[in-house]
């Protein structure tokens, strides 16, 4: 069974999605499609946390390595807990993040050792206070924010959080990735609703229009200049899915 995204979760928002079929909304795989959106099932609870420790093993807890040593790790976008359980497991002290009430709810019931879980208010806010953090990470989240104005807030609160010398690891959809020729990498100019993506080889144009599922697809450029402003530096960029160019993970250090 192929994946099929319902076509109506390119205009609903999150929580409708997380109202609608949490499990799904979060991983997108055919299993997950008919899962019991109130009764989590035994079988889909144990793919749904598989999948969250294998994240957690190959993009988290390496960073977390090269963070400080105090400090609270908090994801953005913490949905159900998928990953975050596989930190909790670990006795690793964390805040989890979500916009979405119902998400939350299900991440209380199934992760309940977490030391918080915040949502964020209506100005994108996060009720923690600046430098807690000396990890925050995001994984398949601000791919779905469909303005550039709430995707810059996010990225804001999260470095906002970062203690100095704190680590960001966050997954984003770059489109420049996907129009790399010869070497060279495409150009973005992102715009409250939508982008232009250029192929600088052969001047080439294309449109991107956000949805609330295909959100940002965020100029590298852009991204680099929004981090400079919040006091981080890059220090890395990695594919994350080889067959998708345009995801990649981004990892950034706080200034000290």
């Amino acid at each position: 069974m192929a994946k099929i995204i319902p076509d109506h979760w390119k205009e609903n928002s999150w929580e409708e999605k997380a109202q609608e079929n949490p499990l799904y909304a979060v991983m997108t795989m055919p299993d997950m499609k008919e899962a019991d959106p109130e009764a989590f099932s035994e079988k889909h609870l144990d793919l749904f946390f598989a999948k969250g420790r294998r994240l957690a093993e190959r993009w988290v807890l390496p960073s977390l390595e090269n963070a400080p040593e105090s400090g609270h790790v908090v994801e953005y976008g913490c949905g159900a807990g998928r990953i975050l359980n596989a930190l909790v497991e670990r006795n690793i002290p964390c805040h989890g993040v979500d916009i979405s009430p119902t998400m939350l709810k299900h991440c209380a019931l199934h992760v309940p050792k977490v030391e918080s879980l915040i949502c964020l208010d209506e100005t994108g806010t996060i009720d923690l206070h600046d430098g807690c953090a000396r990890l925050v990470y995001s994984y398949a989240v601000v791919q779905h924010i469909d303005k550039l104005s709430v995707y810059t807030r996010a990225i804001e609160e999260m470095c906002r959080l970062l203690k100095p010398s704190g680590m960001l690891a966050l997954q984003v959809n770059c489109e420049d990735y996907s129009y790399l020729q010869d070497g060279v990498l495409g150009r973005t100019e992102n715009f409250e609703d939508y982008s232009l993506h250029y192929n600088l080889v052969t001047n080439k144009c294309a449109l991107h229009e956000n949805t609330t599922w295909s959100g940002v697809y965020v100029g590298l450029d852009y991204l680099k200049s929004c981090l400079e402003r919040c006091g981080t530096v890059v220090e890395g960029i990695e594919p994350f899915n080889t067959a998708k160019p345009r995801a990649q993970f981004v990892f950034a250090r706080k200034r000290s």
